[in-house]
């Protein structure tokens, strides 16, 4: 079984719908069950960018679900 690290973007994150809907109970929630399952066996894991103008609210964000990768600058984000 091979996992495949799927980079997004996600941007705004620190807004209530960011926050909750697309992170927590979506990407959040993936990344708990081990990522989403391929017929192969292999799975892939979503590993967010989070990105948002407040950095205390992102950094926040990050360390209460695992996050490694934030910013308050979008276009770094893209670059990389």
């Amino acid at each position: 079984m091979t996992q495949h690290r799927l980079g997004m973007i996600m941007n705004g994150v620190t807004g209530r719908m960011g926050t909750n809907q697309h992170l927590v109970r979506s990407i959040v929630a993936i990344r708990a069950q081990g990522g989403v399952a391929l017929g192969n066996g292999d799975r892939v894991m979503p590993d967010p960018i989070l990105v948002g103008r407040n950095e205390e609210k992102l950094a926040q964000l990050a360390a209460a679900h695992g996050i490694a990768c934030r910013t308050s600058c979008f276009f770094p984000a893209c670059s990389s």
